[in-house]
């Protein structure tokens, strides 16, 4: 069963504590833990996590509960991930880096970022079956990514929109007053719509060092018993954003002399150079058919410093640029934006 951080229930206590209520009492028919609530170094189930903000609205009749546990919390990612997002170059860099590595916060939350007409759609989702039943913690979610960017940005952010899956819970005009934008029920999505150029900002914590530093640290979370192959492509891609993937770096990733790792790898068949090319072939092709990141986003995201190395790149692998890529064989909802 996929998990959560108890982090998403900082200050839940003082919330039920406001409107008289006391939270083992909320607890204890789900068999959480008191201990995982707040810290981040415990996890809960998600699917535990969702009963108990169902059912913390419904016993407490407050329609607006995961809203108000968000708006209590502030962006709720703490710990490395928080400060992977501060530390990044741009707003629109965090939000990449954060969906790349949401799963060290939960395997069961899903984030995507798409462009559509000088917009930037931030869709959410945590595959939950009838998640339209649970709007709690879709709200809160939501709440969180809002919060997070106005965070990066050093200003709160005012989205053009919010779409919902669910229906309202309790007045639909309410929402207006937590979110500051339009709020659409029973749509398609579960998704915070934003200006494009918000991207672009600068994070107002901006720091190089520190941001390479916590890329590395939450690569190295994964399992140290992988086999050499799978190892060395995670260290390839969490070096290639940063345009610093050579074999010596990824030898130094990998706690290795470049001549024990190269050597390691011929004894597989495996020239690096080639392997690394093929590894970006690979998620371009998959960044162009399913995503709708720009050009010169999919080139910073592949290591390229600039946008024509890698259409050049992309012409000798697809024998066709990027867009026509996207175009022909794209999905087509994707190639029509």
């Amino acid at each position: 069963m996929d998990s959560i951080r108890g982090s998403a229930l900082l200050h839940f206590d003082q919330l039920l504590a406001q409107h008289g209520a006391v939270q083992q009492d909320y607890l204890a028919p789900l068999h959480i833990d008191p201990n995982v609530v707040g810290h981040y170094g415990r996890t809960l189930p998600y699917l535990s996590l969702v009963q108990l903000l169902e059912g913390s609205a419904h016993a407490l009749s407050l329609p607006r509960f995961g809203l108000e546990l968000a708006l209590r919390q502030g962006a709720t990612l703490v710990g490395p991930l928080r400060h992977l997002a501060t530390s990044a170059p741009t707003v629109g860099h965090a939000l990449i880096a954060v969906i790349r590595y949401m799963r060290h916060y939960s395997p069961a939350i899903h984030f995507r970022l798409e462009h559509r007409a000088g917009l930037a759609m931030l869709y959410f989702d945590n595959g939950l079956p009838g998640s339209e039943q649970t709007p709690q913690v879709v709200e809160k979610s939501v709440m969180g990514a809002r919060l997070l960017i106005g965070e990066l940005r050093g200003t709160p952010l005012r989205a053009r929109a919010v779409t919902l899956r669910h229906d309202a819970v309790g007045e639909a005009e309410g929402y207006t007053r937590y979110f500051d934008c339009p709020v659409l029920f029973g749509q398609a999505h579960n998704c915070l719509i934003l200006a494009a150029e918000v991207l672009q900002e600068t994070c107002v914590q901006h720091d190089a060092d520190l941001h390479a530093i916590v890329r590395h640290f939450l690569e190295n979370q994964s399992v140290p018993s992988d086999a050499l192959q799978a190892q060395l492509e995670r260290k390839i891609q969490m070096l290639l954003p940063a345009q610093r993937c050579t074999l010596e770096q990824v030898a130094l990733a990998m706690n290795m002399n470049p001549r024990t790792l190269q050597r390691h790898l011929a004894s597989d068949g495996i020239e690096f150079e080639a392997y690394l090319d093929d590894i970006r072939r690979r998620q371009a092709e998959h960044m162009l058919r399913k995503t709708t990141l720009t050009v010169g986003q999919i080139a910073n995201e592949l290591g390229y410093r600039r946008t024509t190395s890698f259409c050049r790149a992309h012409l000798r692998w697809f024998d066709m640029t990027p867009l026509e890529h996207r175009r022909l064989q794209g999905d087509p909802v994707i190639a029509a934006l």
